[in-house]
C-alpha cells in the first residue's frame, strides 16, 4: 500500500470485513452524501430498501456533494466517495454518484455486500477500531 494512500471505513462490508473508502482529505474525491429519514433504523428495513432511497435522492439531486464523509458522525445518511470536486461539474459527480450507487444495489441483491447500518443510522463517531478493521482496501491503495 502506498503510504499517501489514507483509508476510512465504508458503509459497506463484506465476508472479511468492511470495505474502505479513501479518506476524508484524499485530493479529487468528494461525498455524495443522501440523508435518511429518522423514522428508518438500525435492522428497520432491508439494504436494499436504503439502497433504492439513496438512488431516488441522487436522481433527483436531494444530495449534499462535500468534502467529508457524514455516515459514522450521528447523520442517518449514506456517503459515497466520487471522483471529483466538490462545487464543479455537479451534474458530472451526481451521475458517478448514480451508477456507484446502481452498482452497490447490484451487490446487495447478489449478497456479495450489505450494509453497516450501525454507522448509517446509530454511529456518533468515527473511532481508530472501526477505521483499522478495514479489509478490503480500493485497488487504486493496493498497487506499489
Amino acid at each position: 500500500m502506498t503510504s499517501d494512500c489514507k483509508l476510512q471505513a465504508s458503509v459497506f462490508m463484506n465476508d472479511r470485513g468492511r470495505i474502505a473508502d479513501p479518506h476524508d482529505d484524499m485530493p479529487d474525491y468528494c461525498w455524495v452524501t443522501a440523508h435518511l429519514p429518522e423514522s428508518m433504523s438500525c435492522g428497520g428495513q432491508s439494504d436494499e430498501e436504503i439502497l433504492n432511497l439513496v438512488l431516488c435522492r441522487i436522481q433527483i439531486g436531494n444530495v449534499i456533494i462535500g468534502d467529508c464523509a457524514l455516515h459514522s458522525l450521528g447523520f442517518y445518511c449514506l456517503s459515497l466517495p466520487v471522483k471529483g470536486i466538490p462545487g464543479e461539474n455537479a451534474g458530472q459527480v451526481l451521475s458517478h454518484a448514480e451508477t456507484l450507487t446502481e452498482w452497490w444495489l447490484k451487490q446487495v441483491r447478489l449478497g456479495r455486500v450489505c450494509l453497516d447500518q450501525y454507522s448509517i443510522f446509530e454511529a456518533t463517531a468515527r473511532t481508530l477500531e472501526h477505521t483499522n478493521s478495514l479489509e478490503d482496501v480500493p485497488h487504486i491503495c493496493n498497487q506499489s
